[in-house]
């Protein structure tokens, strides 16, 4: 475990090995998650990204669940304006 200490100006230092080994450069962003434990802190770096590769791929159950999602929606709007409709009759 390393220890860093916040400066007056709310600054961080990541210590040099843990910057070595995360891939933690100048202008990489870093991430602070929390936890019930505390915080997290982790780079925004090309590792971070590669995490979320394939998270969207799938059977296309998403695509035609969302698909009858809308038909539901513009049917329920449908029935909304015809109702104005026959209201104002």
């Amino acid at each position: 475990m390393e220890t860093s200490v916040l400066t007056s100006k709310g600054q961080l230092l990541i210590p040099k090995r843990l910057r070595t080994k995360y891939v933690i450069k100048s202008g990489v962003k870093i991430i602070f998650e929390e936890t019930e434990n505390g915080v997290v802190i982790r780079p925004m770096n090309e590792d971070y990204f590669k995490s979320f590769a394939g998270i969207l791929t799938g059977n296309g159950k998403l695509k035609e669940e969302i698909r009858k999602m809308k038909e539901e929606d513009n049917s329920l709007e449908e029935r909304k304006a015809t109702n104005l409709k026959t209201a104002k009759k």
